[in-house]
C-alpha cells in the first residue's frame, strides 16, 4: 500500500525561491506587507519551511535586500563618472522605489550580525569610493566624502518623492546633485 504524494511537497531551491519571489512582491507593493504564509503559499510549500532558511520575515527581507544591493552594486561597477554613478544609483531608486525604500530600511547597526548584507553594502559603497573619493586622502576624508554623496542622493530622491522639490523631471534632479557634488 503506497501513500499518496502531499499537496506541498516540491523540489527546487526554496530558499531561492522565497528570495525571488519576495524580491518580486516588495518591488510590487512594498515591504510592509510581506507575510511568510502568503510567500510559502505562492510557492506551494507550508509556512513553516520557510523557518528552515529565514529565521523570522526580517531575515527573509534581509536577503532581499541583499539580493538589491548586490544588482546595484553590479550596475554601479559600469559608472565611469559622478554623473553616471548618480544616473545608475538615483535611476535604481526611481525605477525600484518600493526594493530601494527596503535597502534604506535596513539598520546599519544590525549589519555586523548579517556578513552577507554586509558584504552587498559595501559593494556599493566600493563604487561610490572609487568614483567620489580622493585615493591620496585619509581614510576619514574618504569616508567623508561619499558620505555627502549618499547624503545629497538619498535626500535629493526624499525630498523629490515627496513632492517637495520643484523640478522639471528625474534627469534635472540628476543634474541638480552632480552639480552639487562637483569639486567636493
Amino acid at each position: 500500500m503506497s501513500k499518496a504524494a502531499r499537496d506541498t511537497y516540491r523540489h527546487g531551491n526554496i530558499k531561492a525561491d522565497a528570495i525571488k519571489a519576495t524580491y518580486e512582491a516588495v518591488a510590487a507593493s512594498g515591504h510592509a506587507n510581506v507575510s511568510l504564509r502568503r510567500i510559502a503559499e505562492e510557492l506551494g510549500v507550508a509556512h513553516r519551511a520557510l523557518y528552515n532558511h529565514f529565521k523570522n520575515k526580517e531575515d527573509l527581507l534581509d536577503a532581499v535586500a541583499t539580493e538589491a544591493f548586490n544588482q546595484l552594486a553590479a550596475k554601479l561597477r559600469r559608472a565611469k563618472t559622478p554623473k553616471s554613478y548618480l544616473d545608475t544609483y538615483m535611476g535604481f531608486a526611481f525605477e525600484t522605489p518600493q526594493l530601494y525604500a527596503l535597502m534604506t530600511s535596513r539598520p546599519h547597526g544590525t549589519m555586523k550580525n548579517n556578513p552577507a548584507l554586509q558584504r552587498a553594502v559595501h559593494g556599493v559603497i566600493t563604487e561610490a569610493l572609487r568614483i567620489f573619493a580622493d585615493p591620496e586622502a585619509s581614510s576619514q576624508t574618504r569616508r567623508r566624502q561619499v558620505m555627502r554623496v549618499y547624503i545629497l542622493a538619498h535626500g535629493a530622491l526624499s525630498l523629490y518623492s515627496a513632492g517637495i522639490l520643484d523640478l522639471p523631471g528625474r534627469k534635472a534632479l540628476i543634474a541638480d546633485v552632480a552639480e552639487m557634488l562637483e569639486g567636493q
